[in-house]
């Protein structure tokens, strides 16, 4: 599967703040003394839930700024699109207004036509 210059930079963001050098050590550290009995398990949950909080906070900021860049891009797109779809509409709109208005011009003369070559015939 090809991914897009997009995707790879959105999973490069969220590995940066997964994998996060400074706490991933800090992790190391708080294990590594839990092992060894120089704190207890509380403090090890305590650290890991701080480093999942961490993480959490961070993903959803990083995901608020990507929608708000969806959403901005979208609406400077939109007034364009929207613009094109609302001046076709406007001239379709028109021209059905003429071809409704040509077709009763045409109705009232083909009657008139008719009504003269009835009469004429008639004579």
């Amino acid at each position: 599967m090809v991914k897009s210059r997009e995707s790879e930079g959105f999973e490069q963001v969220v590995e940066k703040i997964v994998f996060d050098e400074e706490e991933l050590e800090e992790l190391k550290i708080a294990i590594r003394h839990f092992t060894e009995g120089k704190i207890q398990a509380k403090q090890l949950k305590q650290k890991l839930l701080q480093s999942r909080g961490r993480m959490v906070k961070e993903i959803s900021s990083f995901l608020d700024f990507c929608i708000d860049r969806v959403r901005h891009s979208s609406q400077n797109q939109d007034p364009r699109k929207n613009s094109d779809t609302n001046q076709f509409r406007l001239e379709n709109n028109q021209l059905q207004k003429e071809i409704t208005e040509k077709n009763e011009l045409l109705e009232t003369v083909a009657k008139k036509i008719n009504f003269i070559v009835s009469g004429v015939t008639k004579s």
